[in-house]
């Protein structure tokens, strides 16, 4: 399999659970530390061998698209960025369909710039070891515990066994509703899937398919996706090892920007 080179940076949403902080500006411009959460989204990426990214943007955010294109070839970021619109938010799989003619027929990573991971090896990365031993589309998975479970939205417990890095998934429930925190349901700690994937272009068909039994005008997300895959034998996760900061929130915003700050000084 060849080495992960594209990836896609979903950002069409309108971030209303972050409206506090933006004031209707783009989310991902917020500063993490001083540096807008978009380039560290696409820093991460560069670092897992990503050398092209696509951006999916939104009506509104010529800001957000002129600063990703400004970082693309400088140090420490993908050589090329491209700019496509998703203009209705209809969902995360509807956002990256919009890859397909990017995409060709490669394996792409996915990252969603919501979430932020801190550690010795680049997320994106860890799921492409996963990918190329398993040859299988592969989620990031993290443990949250019952301490920080209010930090996190509204995921779900995914059942499942570790085996090594990989986490063989067993099934995917849906999530909950908008606004709701992680339910750990009395566990001290489980396991769930967040914003990292690689895929394979089979998933576009999938992603057809996903749409093809839907009512007109529904959400298009990625958990139908992720349950077709895995019924059919084709998707896996990958633990991630560091710590997982989800900046969609308020909390995990603030939290995110402490942390960085304190190793910056």
């Amino acid at each position: 399999m060849n080495p992960l080179t594209k990836a896609l940076i979903p950002c069409g949403g309108k971030g209303t659970r972050m409206s506090s902080l933006t004031k209707g500006a783009a989310k991902e411009l917020l500063p993490i530390a001083g540096v807008p959460l978009i380039l560290r989204v696409m820093e991460e990426c560069a670092a897992s061998g990503v050398g092209e990214m696509l951006i999916v943007s939104a009506p509104g955010k010529e800001d957000l698209n002129e600063t990703a294109r400004a970082a693309a070839g400088t140090p420490g970021m993908p050589a090329t960025v491209r700019i496509v619109t998703q203009d209705n938010p209809r969902g995360l799989a509807d956002a990256i369909r919009l890859g397909r003619e990017f995409v060709g027929s490669d394996a792409f990573g996915v990252a969603l710039p919501d979430n932020l991971f801190l550690g010795d090896e680049p997320a994106l990365a860890q799921l492409s070891k996963v990918q190329y031993r398993t040859g299988k589309n592969v989620v990031a998975i993290v443990e949250l515990t019952a301490a920080n479970r209010n930090r996190y939205g509204p995921t779900a417990i995914y059942p499942g066994r570790l085996d090594g890095n990989e986490f063989v998934i067993d099934s995917i429930p849906d999530k909950g509703p908008r606004g709701t925190t992680f339910d750990l349901r009395g566990a001290g700690s489980a396991f769930t899937g967040v914003g990292r994937y690689i895929f394979h272009p089979e998933v576009f068909t999938a992603i057809d398919e996903v749409e093809a039994t839907l009512s007109s005008g529904s959400e298009l997300d990625d958990i139908p996706l992720m349950q077709l895959l895995l019924r059919r034998g084709k998707l896996t996760g990958c633990r991630i090892q560091g710590d997982f900061l989800d900046v969609g929130l308020p909390t995990g915003y603030r939290e995110a920007d402490e942390r960085l700050r304190r190793r910056k000084s």
